[in-house]
């Protein structure tokens, strides 16, 4: 079956990279036949550029041409409907990722700010409707299979959306079939949005399955070699010096160099920009597998955002999230239950080595206290944790391949 995905496949973003990579090659070794729909729009490319040096922008570019089958690239709803008729696409997997995304104008406001009141600006892939939303339905006319994936809505305040939204909302999404969702958040926002039609269970992100999807990996000693690094180490990517100060790093350092670790600095896409006393940071450009490999076979993963802490969990590697999601109020109050990194982190039960950051007032943990957590990490939990992960992740995707088979079957 020729299979279409749409997700962030051509996001600046290692987690995207390697979710879509880890979907793709399942369907490739199940017998299907995968393509990326090239969605991507000329302003969200834009985007990525002002955020991401373009020696990081080619590694990116480099990984998607290389590992992935694309269809001609698409812009709008009409453009993707014409890409599915043009290659012949069976179904179509939405997903994973931070897909499901909306963010009304109320959610949007900034106080205080330079003009007294203004409001955030949202990309198109944030806001419905657009082809995440199934959008480019209307102008197809047959039935086509669709499935959500473990999508997320990243922390979408659906409290706040209007009567008129939710129907537009529950219309756009009327032909999908399956769903699932990798967070509790979303999951009672597609159940509110489709009136229970939709009332989808929680699912891992396809990265929890990357070993068993992704073959092709370096080894242990490959990293160690090509990146000049000891046999222990931690890793450390913070998006700026707010979190942590440079005499907490240095702090923590002492602590570790007395137990034989390495403190590393670890890049996002946009490179390393926080202040930091290590001898060792990872340069770009990075291929998204070295990200992988490099947090696989560390001794410990400090910092903010989700990926990493999936690829740590996944790996049962030590880890310490200081999360930067959850919806805020006002740019005071946090709700932390909204973070995906919370779910996950509470699934796999260690939240005493999670710190949410989104609020005003967050206790910042000591060196020390965060050096504790990591050498106490609960490594065999966690790997139970991570099996259980993988055999439901199986079960999903054997879901909704069934699904689309059945689909099918009605309509030979």
């Amino acid at each position: 079956m020729k299979i279409g995905l749409l997700t962030y496949h051509a996001a600046l973003n290692f987690g995207a990279n390697l979710q879509a990579l880890s979907t793709y090659n399942f369907l490739l070794h199940a017998g299907h036949s995968p393509i990326i729909i090239n969605w991507f729009p000329y302003e969200l490319e834009e985007e990525y550029n002002r955020s991401c040096p373009s020696i990081q922008a080619d590694a990116h570019i480099a990984y998607r041409n290389t590992y992935f089958n694309l269809t001609k690239r698409c812009c709008t709803d009409k453009e993707v409907a014409e890409i599915i008729e043009m290659e012949k696409i069976e179904a179509i997997i939405i997903g994973s990722d931070a897909v499901l995304q909306h963010h009304p104008k109320l959610s949007r406001l900034v106080f205080p700010s330079r003009k007294i009141i203004s409001f955030d600006s949202v990309t198109c892939d944030r806001m419905f409707p657009n082809p995440f939303w199934c959008s480019f339905m209307s102008y197809i006319k047959r039935e086509l299979p669709i499935a959500y994936m473990s999508v997320s809505s990243q922390n979408s305040p659906y409290t706040l959306f209007s009567n008129k939204e939710f129907h537009s909302m529950k219309r756009s999404i009327e032909c999908v079939g399956f769903c699932t969702t990798r967070d509790d958040w979303t999951a009672k926002m597609i159940s509110k949005i489709s009136d229970n039609r939709l009332s989808p269970t929680i699912t891992p992100d396809p990265v929890f399955a990357f070993n068993q999807n992704v073959k092709s990996q370096l080894t242990q000693e490959e990293v160690m070699k090509k990146y000049n690094l000891p046999k222990q180490y931690f890793l450390f990517s913070f998006h700026n010096s707010k979190t942590v100060s440079y005499h907490w790093l240095e702090e923590f350092q002492k602590i570790a160099n007395r137990h034989e670790f390495e403190c590393v600095a670890f890049p996002f896409p946009n490179g390393v920009n926080f202040a930091h006393p290590f001898h060792k940071a990872i340069k770009l450009p990075l291929s998204p597998l070295d990200w992988y490999s490099l947090i696989k076979y560390s001794s410990g993963y400090i910092g903010h955002n989700m990926h990493p802490i999936v690829v740590s969990l996944h790996n049962a590697v030590p880890c310490y999230s200081f999360d930067n999601y959850g919806i805020v109020k006002f740019r005071i109050f946090v709700n932390k239950k909204s973070s995906k990194i919370y779910h996950i982190m509470k699934k796999f039960g260690v939240l005493d080595n999670h710190v949410n950051t989104s609020g005003l007032w967050w206790k910042r943990p000591t060196p020390s206290d965060v050096f504790d957590k990591i050498c106490n990490f609960d490594k065999e939990g966690v790997a139970m944790h991570s099996k259980d992960y993988l055999e439901s992740y199986n079960i999903m995707m054997d879901n909704i391949l069934n699904y689309f088979q059945v689909k099918a079957k009605t309509h030979i």
